[in-house]
């Protein structure tokens, strides 16, 4: 197993702090969670605890689903009829969902993954919700389509609404996609409010009845990725495709830096308030530090893209990554604080 000994250092993304001479870091180790030599790409990563990790990617083929238990990693038998599966997120060990491209769905109960029938072949980028029977799912090809025009459903929908049984589109109105967006990457809520970001720096709210666009500010001009936090007043959203875009929320309001010198970013997980571990593109993974807009670099764990990164609240964070296109290669990597 390879090891990457990180010696991370200091990049400014803003003006918030100019003294870092006090910033004590800690030393931290990145290294391959499994052998990913005969997997596809990967793409995802989601669990409930440190015995409980699922990893979801695949080839256009044939998706692929991997878990840990605490001791040992094995490959899980995905339906039949699946392609590249993207994320997961679930709510106990029996009870987990994945999504992928071509409107692919399933479920896993404990025992078994079953598919679920979307009435789409759209690709799913995103799942998040708060019981089987309220989640919100999101996706899209991007340039080919529109996520517009509230007179249009079906197919032209980005954003769609699971109630255990049924898979709904949800028309964004035009007025709330000034942007021309034609994806959604990620929805993720917390404190009862839900949040949704995509491609052009759209950022969307949940109100309680609609999604209605906000402002990321001056720097929200590149596509979102992906986006976690710990409270509604401590959230990161990721993006940016050749430049890095890194927007916080705070008082309810979003802002966004682009810190010179970093690539687009994909990943973010939160493991603490004031803290985000993010990863992008060519195996770039980091720390950042929303309070002084302080980014790290703690390595470059090869060649290939980090899509995500997820923490087992044990003191384990996961990055995995590959290729959406073939030929499909996958990493897997785990952190740990030394």
């Amino acid at each position: 197993m390879s090891r990457f000994a990180i010696a991370a250092f200091f990049v400014a993304c803003g003006d918030k702090s100019d003294d870092t001479s006090s910033t004590v870091l800690p030393e931290v180790t990145w290294s391959e969670a499994f052998d990913t030599t005969a997997t596809g790409s990967l793409s995802g990563v989601w669990g409930t605890g440190p015995d409980d990790v699922f990893i979801v990617g695949g080839t256009e083929e044939k998706g692929e689903i991997y878990h840990y238990d605490g001791s040992d990693w094995s490959a899980m038998t995905a339906p039949d009829g699946l392609g590249l599966l993207v994320w997961c997120y679930g709510f106990a060990p029996d009870d987990v969902y994945v999504v992928g491209v071509n409107g692919a769905m399933a479920h896993y109960d404990g025992s078994d993954w079953s598919a679920i029938e979307t009435g789409t072949e759209k690709e799913l980028w995103g799942v998040w919700g708060t019981s089987g029977s309220d989640l919100w799912i999101v996706g899209g090809d991007p340039d080919t389509d529109t996520c517009g025009d509230p007179e249009v459903e079906g197919e032209q929908a980005c954003l769609w609404y699971y109630d255990g049984s049924t898979l709904s589109p949800y028309a964004l109105a035009e007025s709330e996609n000034d942007r021309g967006a034609t994806s959604i990457f990620k929805v993720w809520g917390i404190d009862g409010l839900l949040f949704a970001v995509g491609q052009k720096g759209l950022m969307l709210e949940h109100d309680g009845s609609d999604w209605i666009r906000v402002s990321g500010g001056a720097e929200a001009n590149d596509d979102f990725v992906s986006l976690w936090g710990t409270s509604s007043a401590d959230i990161v959203s990721v993006g940016g495709r050749s430049n890095a875009r890194l927007a916080t929320r705070k008082d309810g309001k979003w802002d966004t830096v682009s810190p010179s010198g970093i690539g687009g970013l994909n990943a973010v997980f939160m493991p603490k308030p004031d803290e985000a571990i993010v990863g992008g593109i060519y195996g770039w993974v980091g720390r950042y530090v929303p309070s002084t807009d302080t980014l790290e670099e703690e390595g470059i764990l090869g060649s290939t893209d980090i899509h995500a990164i997820w923490g087992d609240g044990a003191g384990r964070v996961y990055a995995v990554g590959g290729n959406f296109t073939s030929p499909h290669v996958g990493v897997a990597y785990v952190r740990v604080e030394e």
